[in-house]
């Protein structure tokens, strides 16, 4: 009986630790893993990258004209409204003729008279040269002295001369006939070149003079682009290149334009150049004043690693260094990357990945070193 009690006091040790050894067993056992995350991946392969030089300005007519009054008068007529289209060579205001059609009948009947003296100057002129024929004539024979022949040359040059005065008097009627008659039509103010009335100056009733502004015409067809290029873009800049920008009038629609001209100073003040650009023609959508934000294309890289924004980690939105990560062995893993040029919600990799990188293409907050990835 003795010998039995130890045996039974094993037993009911093991018994008691038991359990202990069994709840260590499962607490030392590894957590289940979590299952993949799912993002859309993107292989990174070489591919052309437009390059471009951004650019805001304002747009302008070329052919913008302030049209102003020829002669002085009252405006009888102007049927126009601004923003009315007009050709060129078209009547858009009247003035009162009334005086001009005076002043033209009054020049007319200045030339009638300059006419008539013309007309009697040259009859007396060839009185004087038959006289003065005849004087010759019978000097010769003796009937007439010699002071006689004198005076008769003498009126045949005051009559030549007579002629001349009152052919240079009939010329001056007519110049005078002229001008009476240009200040007439004058009064029929026409516009220069085609385009719209972009603003009225005066309304029927107004006294205007030589010089008066009457009203500003702009051709919207004819509209050319300034902006402002930094020194650093200069170089890629040449005449002839593209230009693509947009408006806000028309967000979702491209317009096309051409360098045209690069000025050769920089400005000291803010270090740029100015760039005119000509606008292609685009019908009736862009207008003169319309405030525009584009790109000039400089060229194209022909193996160029693209990302898209949405991939890519900084801090600043203009920092040309950041973050992306790529899918190496199923896990997320960082990487460090320099960033180039940016156009269309893309930005051209120039250090950090090679062609053939599987890149996490949208930024997530469930992304982190060595978390599983799988292709959405």
């Amino acid at each position: 009986m003795p010998k039995r009690i130890p045996i039974l006091l094993c037993a009911l040790i093991l018994l008691a630790v038991a359990p202990g050894c069994r709840r260590q067993e499962v607490h030392s056992a590894a957590p289940p893993e979590l299952p993949p995350v799912q993002a859309a991946l993107l292989r990174v392969e070489p591919r052309p990258f437009t390059l471009a030089v951004p650019i805001t300005g304002t747009l302008y007519s070329n052919a913008r004209v302030d049209v102003k009054a020829e002669t002085a008068g009252r405006v009888v007529r102007f049927d126009k409204k601004e923003g009315d289209p007009v050709a060129a060579g078209e009547v858009v205001l009247w003035v009162d003729e009334e005086n001009y059609k005076l002043a033209v009948r009054q020049a007319e009947s200045a030339v009638q008279v300059a006419e008539a003296v013309l007309e009697k100057a040259r009859v007396l002129e060839a009185h004087s040269s038959s006289e003065l024929e005849r004087a010759r004539n019978l000097l010769a024979s003796g009937g007439i002295t010699d002071r006689d022949l004198k005076a008769a040359r003498v009126a045949e040059q005051d009559a030549r001369a007579q002629v001349s005065l009152a052919s240079a008097q009939l010329e001056q009627a007519r110049a005078a006939l002229n001008v009476a008659r240009k200040r007439l039509r004058d009064c029929a103010v026409r516009a220069p070149v085609s385009g719209e009335i972009q603003r009225k100056h005066v309304n029927p009733g107004a006294y205007v003079e030589p010089s008066t502004p009457v009203f500003t015409l702009v051709d919207n067809s004819r509209l050319e682009l300034e902006s402002a290029v930094a020194t650093a873009d200069l170089g890629a800049i040449r005449r002839g290149q593209k230009v693509v920008f947009r408006v806000n009038s028309f967000p979702e629609t491209n317009f096309e334009g051409a360098v045209e001209e690069i000025n050769p100073a920089i400005e000291t003040e803010s270090r740029s150049a100015r760039v005119r650009i000509r606008v292609a023609s685009s019908g009736s959508k862009l207008k003169s004043g319309m405030f525009v934000q584009g790109e000039i294309l400089t060229g194209v890289t022909s193996n160029a690693l693209l990302v898209p924004l949405s991939a890519v980690y900084r801090d600043d939105r203009s920092a040309k260094e950041a973050r992306v990560f790529v899918v190496e062995d199923g896990r997320a893993a960082a990487r460090k990357v320099a960033l180039g040029r940016e156009r269309d919600l893309q930005v051209e990799i120039v250090k950090g990945l090679q062609p053939g990188d599987v890149l996490v293409a949208e930024q997530s907050i469930e992304i982190a070193e060595g978390v599983r990835v799988a292709a959405r």
